[in-house]
């Protein structure tokens, strides 16, 4: 009987393999055989799966997108407003999964790296110029669905500017993190007359 392989779960099991090789060098130094032998096969194996090195990065920034607007749907609808004391405490949730995610994702965590490259790459700049304007949309979508048609798309905005930047703080570790249960809290403070 024939071996029946799950194409997506190997195609996964690349993609993390990539991330795991540019947590450790730049992205520029990380070959197609370096993320074969981080995957555990060869390089003609991984050839089936991806047809080059471009094809995997762009692939993974939309594995990037999709998982940040699933994620983002499914802590909102996971997650009653009324189950919490205040708006902010709710929102200061979300941030702390945000900043922390949670035990056994496949979080896209080299993100960073990838975005870099839109400055250097049409294709890749297009793919995330469409990342970044579905998680908006995702956001927008999400906000109007727990407080109304008050939240839009000025307040989805702001919140991706904050969960863009707690997430690349907290992935380079540039910051504490200490303030990861509290970030919207400490940012109203300064909103105080």
């Amino acid at each position: 009987m024939p071996l029946i392989v799950d194409k997506d779960a190997v195609r996964m099991d690349i993609l993390m393999a990539f991330q795991r090789c540019i947590e450790r060098r730049p992205m520029t130094k990380v070959s197609l055989r370096d993320i074969a032998e981080e995957a555990g096969m060869s390089h003609a194996k991984l050839l089936n799966y991806f047809d080059s090195r471009d094809d995997l990065v762009r692939s993974y920034v939309r594995y990037t997108k999709d998982f940040m607007t699933e994620k983002c749907k499914q802590w909102f609808y996971e997650h009653n407003r009324a189950d919490f004391e205040s708006n902010l405490a709710y929102m200061n949730a979300f941030m702390e999964y945000v900043a922390n995610g949670r035990a056994g994702e496949y979080r896209p965590n080299a993100t960073t790296q990838t975005y870099v490259l839109t400055h250097y790459d049409e294709e890749i700049a297009a793919l995330v110029k469409a990342e970044f304007r579905e998680w908006r949309e995702t956001m927008e979508q999400c906000l109007i669905h727990v407080y109304g048609e008050d939240a839009g798309r000025q307040e989805a905005e702001a919140m991706m500017i904050l969960i863009t930047g707690t997430f690349l703080c907290n992935y380079v570790g540039a910051l504490t993190g200490g303030i990861n249960h509290n970030i919207i809290g400490y940012l109203s403070n300064l909103a105080k007359s």
